[in-house]
């Protein structure tokens, strides 16, 4: 597609996978999925079905750059960047944008987290194509909203208004996570979507509407360059807020489209996600290893090595690492965030 980019996100350290997800290696570069690749890796697959190699910007953290590099192999080691800090997605799309503005000033741009799980490319790219057309024709963002399959409280969603053409809305409202009432009532009505933290718009809109909605993130942006991999100078980068784009600047545009999704979308965000993703058995245990069920179901289990066995219990995630042992409610994956911020406290922070 002509003049078409890619923004591929690789931040955050997935703290609601631990112990898998770590800082030094956090979810982006775990293969999740048996006999597949790493997310990221699997990102930048699908995106190339629709954008050149040498128009994807992939944006993580400097820590991991070496790491980044060898995931993104098929990437001009030019558009792989590291970032000095951790400042959210605002300041990410921030700095792509104005890296691909500068190199072209007409450009459309797909921003697209890395740790998602798409693997209908076919889907993916008659989704996107409908994204360009809307985006180019109106000048606005196109962002990407997958049908509910169940009643999500964990997931923000979108309102759909009126319909435009065949898979594109008008965009009603953003909606934060709702409760499980609501989220049920969501799915009744079939006029929501999931945020599927992926959308389009030429890179013009993207820079002016970062210039109104977060000027204190824009006014930095003429002083920052990528140098070998790296943002210069870092303190201007390490001064941005840190905000999500959600929040920053998409939750406020006044005029804005959904498009449908058609294709499956999981942000493999909980060990619950895996249910849909490992195998299953006969009990509907989600099980990647080993295991040995008794009057036990819909449990997600993860082994390496040993045999995992268990008796009587339903709905629990049992994860297990050469050094680390999770046992967890299958439905408690907000409690993880709390779990990994209490390791250093205990003088462990080797695993966190």
């Amino acid at each position: 597609m002509k003049n078409l980019w890619a923004i591929t996100m690789v931040g955050g350290h997935g703290t609601r996978l631990w112990p898998l997800s770590r800082r030094k290696t956090p979810k982006p570069f775990l293969k999740l999925i048996p006999g597949k690749p790493s997310l990221l890796e699997a990102t930048i697959k699908r995106l190339r079905t629709t954008v050149p190699a040498n128009r994807i910007l992939i944006i993580g953290s400097e820590h991991h750059l070496k790491s980044l590099r060898q995931a993104a192999k098929s990437i001009p080691r030019a558009n792989i960047i590291g970032e000095p800090a951790s400042r959210n997605t605002a300041a990410t799309v921030a700095f792509g944008a104005s890296l691909i503005s500068k190199r072209d000033p007409d450009a459309l741009v797909l921003v697209a987290p890395a740790d998602h799980w798409i693997a209908n490319h076919k889907g993916f790219r008659k989704t996107v194509g409908a994204a360009t057309r809307i985006a180019k024709l109106t000048s606005s963002f196109a962002i990407f909203g997958a049908t509910p399959t169940y009643p999500a409280s964990s997931y923000g969603y979108l309102r759909a208004g009126r319909k435009t053409a065949g898979s594109v809305y008008e965009l009603k409202q953003f909606v934060e996570k709702p409760n499980q009432r609501r989220a049920e009532e969501f799915l009744r009505t079939g006029k929501f979507f999931w945020h599927a933290g992926i959308f389009l718009a030429p890179v013009k809109t993207i820079l002016d509407s970062i210039r109104r909605y977060a000027p204190l993130i824009y006014r930095n942006l003429s002083r920052l360059n990528a140098v070998d991999g790296k943002i210069v100078p870092p303190k201007w980068f390490r001064s941005m807020p840190s905000i999500s784009i959600d929040y920053a600047v998409l939750e406020k545009l006044n005029n804005a489209y959904l498009v449908r999704c058609d294709f499956d979308w999981c942000d493999v965000g909980t060990w619950k996600s895996f249910d849909g993703l490992w195998p299953k058995d006969q009990l509907q245990n989600s099980v990647w290893g080993t295991c040995l069920p008794i009057n036990s179901r819909r449990n997600v289990i993860y082994s390496q090595d040993k045999m995992i066995c268990l008796q009587g219990v339903d709905d629990l995630v049992v994860i297990d690492t050469p050094d680390a042992l999770l046992v967890s409610r299958k439905d408690s994956a907000e409690e993880m965030r709390e779990l990994v911020r209490a390791l250093p406290k205990k003088k462990i922070k080797r695993l966190s």
